[in-house]
């Protein structure tokens, strides 16, 4: 379902941030084999001796790479493992006429291999990894294959080069995916993904850093709002945009406005700037651009930027669940980004507009928008008192960190002053090197928790396996106004 797929530069991310599967609508595969937890893909196949796939499209095999985080709670086997597809020429990777690529994970020698498919034969061995990798009751590997213009392969596991091999069988092969083969029904929940990353960004778009920055897709009139992150000023006829149709397909791409967006800058988009500013507040109407903005479904759906090759500059997959867990109405209400240089997908990187600016900001810095915090700690949180009324001003917690690599695992809880759980920020979380979490105000019910002093309480766990542990306090207040 992702757009240009027959490229082989097309970049595409995925964290798994949505509520449950229903929003995962870039994926298809086994029903009911496979839920959403703590931003992770995990299995959740309740039946012995089965197979299951999960899959999507992405892109061609040459000059290309694939990378994933994945953990496998158990002892592999040879009736228990997992194939991953690279590419494929199959949206079904169980069927028998499949062809293409994939890496096993597991199998008799608990090893991690490279194998080329080919229909109604068995697998052919490309690159045999080290025996052993897998031979544990909790296996955690971040998994990386490249594949060069003249097709050599380089098989890499927890940044060990397993081998390279050279083989060029299928070039026009584009779906990715995982299966799983499992012989015992509590083997259910203990396959998980995470930070699956295919692609290497194209070289014309290096310099193009534009951003989804707000959206109002539920409103008597809809904008989408574009902020420019990088240092080079950009041409707006250059990209374009696209919606994913409620049926699954994508509209047609549609240009953008004439001029030219300055770093730093933003740029709000509509089919009807008069109405916008009539019903907003438009600070500098010429932030505000006319241009056939393809109608944004309601409740839940996606957009994407390209530049003027086609390649995707930024999608954001966008639902109600975004907006302030409170709001009993957000007809009206746009969705703001929070932090520029936090992924688009996260999807605590979203709030509601405040209600104090008229509940949309278009064309200027978003309401919601977070200042700066200290990273030269590992963990920080900010601000120490916060009011969650959607006023604009300290609405939520802010819980960022930085650490020196990939590979750690998080867990952060909320406690109130008497000792009870209150929220489950994140459990068991595979973390990258930087970024945030948030806290509306809101318990584990979806409740809005009462004034009082709170505990953040953050357990990381490193790859070397050595853990840390915080005790934040934290006041949720109410303002004297509210």
């Amino acid at each position: 379902m992702l757009l240009h797929a027959l490229s082989s530069h097309a970049q595409f991310e995925e964290y798994f941030n949505y509520q449950d599967m229903k929003d995962a609508t870039r994926w298809r595969g086994t029903d009911s084999a496979w839920i959403i937890q703590n931003g992770q893909l995990k299995s959740s196949f309740e039946q012995i001796n089965s197979n299951f796939y999960i899959s999507t499209v992405s892109s061609l095999p040459a000059d290309n790479s694939w990378q994933w985080w994945m953990q496998l709670n158990f002892n592999t086997s040879s009736l228990n493992y997992v194939d991953a597809y690279l590419c494929a020429d199959k949206r079904d990777l169980m069927d028998s006429l499949i062809s293409g690529y994939f890496v096993r994970v597991g199998n008799t020698k608990d090893e991690v291999c490279l194998y080329r498919k080919d229909p109604h034969k068995t697998p052919v061995l490309l690159i045999d990894g080290r025996d052993g990798i897998t031979d544990h009751t909790t296996n955690i590997l971040n998994v990386r294959v490249t594949c060069s213009e003249q097709y050599k392969w380089t098989l890499q596991v927890n940044d060990v080069v397993e081998g390279t091999a050279t083989d060029s069988t299928y070039r026009a092969v584009t779906v990715m995916g995982f299966v799983v083969r499992q012989s015992i029904a509590s083997f259910a929940g203990k396959h998980i993904f995470d930070n699956v990353i295919v692609g290497n960004a194209p070289a014309d778009t290096e310099n193009i850093h534009v951003v989804i920055n707000e959206i109002l897709y539920d409103g008597d009139v809809e904008f989408v709002e574009l902020y420019n992150n990088g240092t080079q000023p950009v041409s707006l006829s250059q990209l374009s945009i696209i919606r994913e149709k409620t049926s699954g397909g994508l509209t047609d791409p549609v240009t953008f406005s004439s001029g030219t967006l300055a770093p730093g800058s933003y740029a709000a988009f509509t089919s009807d700037p008069d109405a916008l500013c009539i019903q907003y507040h438009c600070t500098y109407p010429d932030h505000i651009y006319k241009m056939s903005l393809p109608a944004l479904t309601n409740e839940k759906g996606a957009i994407f930027i390209l530049d003027s090759k086609g390649d995707t500059i930024d999608v954001l997959h966008y639902s109600d669940a975004m907006h302030f867990s409170l709001a009993k109405n957000t007809k009206g209400v746009s969705l703001e980004r929070l932090d520029v240089n936090a992924p688009t997908q996260q999807i605590s990187n979203w709030h509601s507009a405040s209600s104090t600016v008229g509940y949309a900001t278009p064309g200027i810095a978003n309401s919601q928008q977070l200042n700066a915090v200290d990273l030269t700690r590992k963990l920080t949180l900010t601000p120490e008192v916060f009011s969650p009324d959607n006023d604009g001003m300290d609405d939520v917690a802010l819980i960022s960190y930085a650490l020196t690599g990939p590979g750690s695992v998080a867990d952060i809880f909320i406690y109130n002053a008497t000792g009870r759980l209150v929220k489950t920020i994140c459990n068991n979380f595979l973390l990258p090197p930087k970024g945030f979490f948030t806290w509306d105000g809101t318990d584990d019910l979806h409740n809005i928790a009462p004034t009082g002093i709170y505990v953040v309480f953050a357990s990381l766990l490193d790859p070397e396996g050595d853990v840390q542990r915080w005790k934040l306090p934290l006041v949720l207040a109410k303002r004297k106004n509210a």
